[in-house]
């Protein structure tokens, strides 16, 4: 039987989304910044993400602890490289989270209702809309290429693409192109098709209301930037 998870509505979750972001720009103390962490691990646990959201929080305590631990001082320029490379990874981590949260188990017809009622032009939606079903047809054409290539016995592994970058580029990175813009082309045509164009209010088999939870979360959400802010 299929888990039942606590959904939220799409305007709340691009609020987390921009939190993250202005939690970001701000650089917060990093108590702030660790506690907003395990916020987002709570929130990807209520939707259904916890498996994700453990490895995201790993990976940031992973960083956090080497910096803190092994690259407090700059002693030259390895080290330097090093810290930096730590700390811009571990600030882009809540950011991941937040978008990682938004987008489990939200469905793009609920994206796009929260968006036209949000009185949003069809210069942002249809982009959005396209960019988001986008992505998960090149992951798909890139495995369909890979195993056309493996089944003629072209890049049986990792370290033939390697050993052979211009075969790479003639079985990969060409077909990828060309399927970059024909996919592309057809998302647009089926974005206009489906009406989302169209400039007046349509219906959804949706419902976009924004619930206590919602109401919660926003208040959590701007508990944090005001703590951001403060401290």
């Amino acid at each position: 039987m299929k888990k039942q998870y606590i959904t939220f509505d799409p305007r709340s979750k691009l609020a987390t989304i921009l939190c993250a972001s202005f939690l970001l720009m701000l650089r917060v103390n990093p108590l702030i910044e660790t506690f907003f962490v395990l916020f987002l691990l709570f929130l990807l646990g209520l939707v259904g993400g916890l498996k994700k959201g453990l490895v995201l929080s790993g990976i940031y305590v992973g960083m956090f602890v080497i910096e803190r631990f092994f690259f407090q001082e700059i002693t030259g320029p390895f080290s330097a490289l090093v810290s930096f490379v730590l700390v811009a990874n571990r600030l882009l981590i809540p950011p991941i989270m937040s978008g990682t949260f938004a987008m489990t188990n939200t469905k793009m017809s609920e994206w796009i209702a929260a968006m036209k009622k949000m009185k949003l032009p069809a210069v942002v939606i249809i982009p959005f809309a396209v960019v988001c079903r986008f992505f998960p047809v090149l992951i798909q054409d890139f495995k369909e290429i890979r195993r056309a290539m493996k089944f003629r016995g072209i890049g049986l592994n990792s370290w033939d693409l390697v050993r052979h970058p211009i075969l790479t580029l003639e079985y990969i990175i060409v077909p990828i192109l060309v399927s970059v813009e024909n996919t592309a082309v057809e998302l647009s045509a089926a974005s206009l098709v489906r009406g989302l164009g169209n400039e007046s209010q349509g219906t959804s088999l949706y419902e976009i209301t924004f619930s206590a939870r919602d109401w919660c979360l926003v208040l959590c959400l701007s508990g944090f930037i005001v703590m951001g802010v403060l401290i």
